[in-house]
C-alpha cells in the first residue's frame, strides 16, 4: 500500500482556532463516516450532486485508501477533541486521459464554512498537486453556490458553462505559488506555501517540492 506523505501541520483559521491538517489515512474510515452524517443536505449535494443519505463502504475504501499521486487527500482535523474530529477534506483525482489535470474538490463540514478552512485546503491539495505533475485543477461547480466560484475566479480560473446548472472551472497551477495573484485567496496559498515549502536560497527562486 502507497505511503502519504509524512506532513503534518496546524494552521489557524480567520478567527484564530488552530486545524490539524494531514494526509488522509485507511484508518480515517470512522472519521470519514462522522464527518459525513455532520454535513447539510445542501453541502452534500455540492459536494456529489446529488442527495446522498451515507457513504456506501465502496465509497468510503476509495476515498481513504488513495495513492498520494495520481489520487491525493487531506484531511482537516479538530485538535481541540480527544477523537481528532474531521472537519474537512480537499481531493484531486488525476484525469487519466489530460494526465497533467486532476477534478478536484473541497468539503468543510457546516459549522467551519467562512472561516477560510477551504482555502487553505485548497492551498496544501494545489502545492501536492504541482509536485505531483498536475499543472491545472478542474472542478464541477453549482452556478449557485458564488462564494466558491468567487475563490476560484481569484485564482484566475477559466469557466465554461456545462448546462444543467453546473460551470466547469479550470484553476491553473502557478509551479511558484508567488506567482499567483495578489488577492486574499492568493495571498492564503502564499502562506500555505511558505509552510510547506522550503525557503529558497538567496538568489535562487522557489522551487515546488520533488515528486
Amino acid at each position: 500500500m502507497a505511503k502519504p506523505p509524512p506532513v503534518s501541520l496546524e494552521f489557524p483559521l480567520r478567527d484564530g482556532t488552530l486545524v490539524l491538517i494531514r494526509p488522509i489515512l485507511p484508518g480515517d474510515k470512522d472519521r470519514l463516516r462522522e464527518g459525513f452524517s455532520r454535513l447539510s443536505d445542501g453541502s452534500r449535494y455540492r459536494r456529489f450532486g446529488t442527495a446522498i443519505d451515507e457513504l456506501t463502504d465502496e465509497q468510503v475504501r476509495y476515498l481513504t485508501e488513495i495513492d498520494y499521486e495520481d489520487h491525493m487527500a487531506w484531511v482537516a482535523l479538530d485538535p481541540s477533541t480527544p477523537e481528532l474530529a474531521g472537519l474537512g477534506v480537499a481531493r484531486y483525482v488525476r484525469l487519466a486521459e489530460e494526465p497533467h489535470v486532476a477534478e478536484a474538490a473541497v468539503t468543510v463540514v457546516d459549522s467551519h464554512h467562512g472561516r477560510g478552512l477551504g482555502t487553505i485546503l485548497l492551498g496544501v491539495l494545489g502545492l501536492s498537486a504541482v509536485s505531483n505533475g498536475i499543472r491545472t485543477f478542474r472542478a464541477y461547480v453549482l452556478e449557485e453556490n458564488q462564494p466558491v466560484l468567487d475563490i476560484l475566479h481569484e485564482l484566475g480560473a477559466r469557466t465554461d458553462h456545462e448546462g444543467g446548472g453546473l460551470v466547469r472551472v479550470d484553476v491553473p497551477l502557478p509551479d511558484d505559488p508567488e506567482d499567483l495573484p495578489d488577492n486574499p485567496t492568493g495571498r492564503v496559498f502564499k502562506a500555505v506555501a511558505r509552510r510547506l515549502l522550503p525557503a529558497p536560497e538567496p538568489g535562487h527562486p522557489r522551487l515546488s517540492p520533488e515528486r
